[in-house]
């Protein structure tokens, strides 16, 4: 007769600690238990057993040991799969307990895009003198941070809150305008953004503009499409702040429209409680306010 979960001689299922979880993920990410000690501040023997301990309560083997290797097993790699949400749920959980818990030395943490980052480092000792004696941060990337969880204190976008972001504050310090830039008046080649024109404004701008001339590559970052561009590979979408201060480019195309973009400061409401942070905030707009002829291109 098959034995039944409560048959005296079949281990009861063990809950799976989630210690266990954590070291276990620190070793599938640092590729073997010595060096998981290590970034965990633990003993490598500590490590082995706990991974043994987890391995006996879920009743698998999760890695594969060779003389100088751990490869996860097919449940390992299960288990990893189940075990990776819950260490980035932890990693937002103490983020978020950080941004509750002021912490007056934290540096202030701006994300931006690319372009934008660019044009803040022109800026950078003015805004360093805004936050001394703490530290800025600069994270320049096209993904937007979660502010609410901590991973920025400070958020410049080029469009508007989206709907539901009631913890989180916003205001219009300025617009930034882009053009088409070359280092001739008729150019025959474009540098094209890699996005589908049919999900991006900017993409399908400058397909339009490429109709009857070549693409001679696609570059997403914008710092590396302006040197391509200097260099006279072809015709690149910049911003005018940029475009136009480079006296070996040409401006080709006017920048209006939809080529004008709005830029957002966003913050979540408990940063007004860090006067770094504000004072940060302060200096932006002011250095948007102060720019903003050069900014719009005109």
């Amino acid at each position: 007769m098959a034995s039944s979960s409560l048959d005296p001689v079949r281990p009861a299922f063990v809950e799976p600690s989630w210690d266990d979880l954590r070291i276990f993920l620190a070793v599938v990410a640092h590729g073997s238990m010595n060096s998981a000690a290590k970034a965990l501040g633990q003993s490598q023997p500590t490590v082995a057993r706990r991974i043994k301990v987890l391995e006996d309560a879920l009743g698998l083997s999760l890695f594969q040991r060779g003389p100088n290797n751990l490869e996860l097993t097919e449940a390992g790699q299960a288990i990893l799969e189940a075990a990776s949400p819950m260490g980035d749920a932890a990693a937002v959980v103490s983020r978020t307990a950080a941004a509750y818990r002021p912490d007056p030395d934290a540096p202030v943490r701006i994300t931006a895009t690319a372009s934008v980052t660019l044009f803040l480092s022109l800026y950078a000792a003015q805004l360093h003198e805004a936050a001394a004696p703490v530290e800025i941060a600069y994270i320049p990337t096209r993904r937007r941070l979660d502010l609410a969880s901590g991973e920025a204190d400070i958020g410049l976008r080029m469009r508007n809150l989206p709907e539901g972001t009631d913890d989180l504050v916003a205001r219009k310090i300025g617009q930034i305008a882009f053009a088409i830039y070359a280092r001739t008046d008729n150019p025959t080649a474009v540098i094209a953004p890699p996005e589908d024109p049919t999900l991006s404004r900017q993409a399908a701008y400058v397909a339009e503009f490429a109709q009857g001339r070549t693409i001679v590559a696609r570059i997403g970052d914008m710092p590396i499409r302006y040197q391509a561009a200097k260099a006279g590979l072809g015709a690149a979408f910049l911003p005018c702040w940029l475009g136009d201060s480079d006296p070996s480019l040409i401006q080709i195309t006017k920048p209006e429209g939809d080529l004008i973009e709005d830029v957002f400061l966003v913050m979540h409401r408990r940063s007004r409680n860090r006067p770094n942070v504000t004072r940060v905030a302060n200096a932006l707009a002011a250095l948007f306010k102060k720019n903003h002829k050069a900014l719009v291109g005109t």
